[in-house]
């Protein structure tokens, strides 16, 4: 779904008049008759289930209690779902997460320094500070796998060590490597290229509502939920721990960022159906969950 669509259905759902939409939305008025059309029943599907939304927040956590919860998969014998889902594609290495010079900045600082930064120099982060970036944020330190489980430990914590989340990269400004779009592998520590140039950089721009710290970091995080992974132990209070987790790895993102003289901001507005539909995800057993944008921080910060 494109950003214009979007904002048709987001204005139109709310009964915005006309002219509203259409200056909203950016739309001519043959491209908003043939939305008319086109989505109408979209329209009316969302109206109809609007109101679920408002006590959404109280019920989900009621019905997560322990009290509630069935017996998980993994109780009933399940197999264990895969602890990483890599995509295919040759390998870009990184700088070996074991050899990484360690920047020298005490914890405390970082934490006491720490802000939510949107402005960054125009300035590119070398390989080994992206290295470092991963490997404070999800990269696999230990891999275990026999036939009834397969688990990964982490420098985040996670619940039951079932580290949920995929990570895609937007390097807009990375010592020796293209612009685009890439996966990262955990445990090959790598990347994989999964599309490289401009239209790739705008399409995430737009998903994550044309904010511009998107297209002007040297690298913007995006992290996907793989919910399987938590729902097989936890069942449906899983949920509550995918959130948990994003949070870990922002916070350590943040402090990994403050060492090396970056700056970071999480980024929790961007459009569900735009971006998973970028990273072609079913928005159900995979969907972007979190966003970060990182790059160096000016002379003024």
């Amino acid at each position: 779904m494109d950003l214009k669509k979007f904002n048709y259905l987001y204005f139109k759902v709310r009964d915005a008049a006309k002219e509203t939409i259409l200056k909203e939305a950016e739309l001519t008025e043959a491209e908003f008759a043939a939305l008319e059309t086109e989505l109408a029943a979209e329209v009316q599907k969302i109206k109809s289930e609007r109101n679920k939304n408002q006590e959404i927040g109280a019920e989900f956590i009621r019905l997560t209690r322990y009290l509630y919860e069935p017996e998980p998969p993994a109780a009933k014998g399940v197999l264990c779902p895969k602890a990483v889902h890599p995509i295919q594609g040759e390998i870009i290495p990184l700088p070996s997460a074991t050899e990484l010079q360690m920047p020298d900045l005490p914890l405390w600082k970082a934490i006491e320094q720490r802000r939510s930064l949107r402005k960054y120099a125009d300035e590119e982060l070398s390989r080994q500070e992206l290295s470092f970036l991963l490997w404070a944020t999800q990269w696999v330190k230990e891999f275990r796998s026999n036939e009834r489980l397969e688990v990964t430990f982490r420098n985040v914590p996670s619940a039951g060590a079932r580290h949920p989340l995929e990570t895609y990269l937007l390097l807009n400004r990375i010592e020796g490597l293209a612009q685009g779009l890439y996966y990262y592998h955990p445990v090959k520590h790598g990347l994989v290229l999964v599309e490289e140039g401009e239209r790739i950089a705008e399409a995430v721009f737009h998903g994550s509502l044309d904010q511009e710290m998107v297209l002007k970091s040297a690298v913007t995080f995006i992290w996907v939920a793989i919910p399987l992974r938590t729902i097989w132990r936890y069942s449906q209070r899983g949920y509550r721990y995918l959130y948990l987790d994003a949070g870990h790895t922002g916070q350590n993102l943040h402090l990994a960022a403050e060492a090396i003289g970056c700056g970071a901001c999480m980024i929790g507005a961007f459009y569900d159906e735009g971006m998973n539909e970028i990273l072609n995800l079913d928005g159900k057993n995979a969907f972007v969950i979190y966003m970060a944008s990182v790059g160096k921080k000016p002379v003024s910060a």
